[in-house]
């Protein structure tokens, strides 16, 4: 029974560069963890000097709101509105990595901002 033992753990080790490649998954996707997006003005909405920014994949959608209210320096009575590609507003629940994973254009999420109602 003591040699059982020992045979056991033999079999680990196998297992073990399993995990190390596992580790260099996780390492291969850890520098999703930010985001690239970049803010393309519609119609009268204020210019950036910086349009492109990384913004953490965890953040939700409404995170960005708060973060280009500020950037704008926008009061809260003032209107802002943002549609990924041009096309839609997501939820504000909505994450940025699953935004990215489905629309990104080059590896960047591209999102429109205006203040006044440009699409639909």
């Amino acid at each position: 029974m003591s040699t059982s033992t020992p045979t056991s753990p033999t079999p680990k080790p196998p297992s073990t560069p399993t995990s190390a490649a596992a580790t260099t998954t996780t390492t291969t996707t850890t520098p999703m963890t930010k985001i690239r997006v970049h803010f393309v003005a519609v119609g009268s909405a204020p210019l950036m000097k910086k349009k492109k920014f990384q913004i953490g994949a965890h953040e939700q959608f409404a995170a960005v709101t708060a973060f280009l209210r500020r950037i704008l320096k926008l009061n809260d009575g003032e209107s802002l509105f943002l549609y990924v590609n041009s096309a839609f507003v997501p939820s504000p629940d909505e994450r940025i990595a699953d935004l990215h994973d489905c629309f990104n254009v080059r590896g960047e999420l591209v999102i429109n901002y205006s203040l006044q109602e440009a699409w639909g």
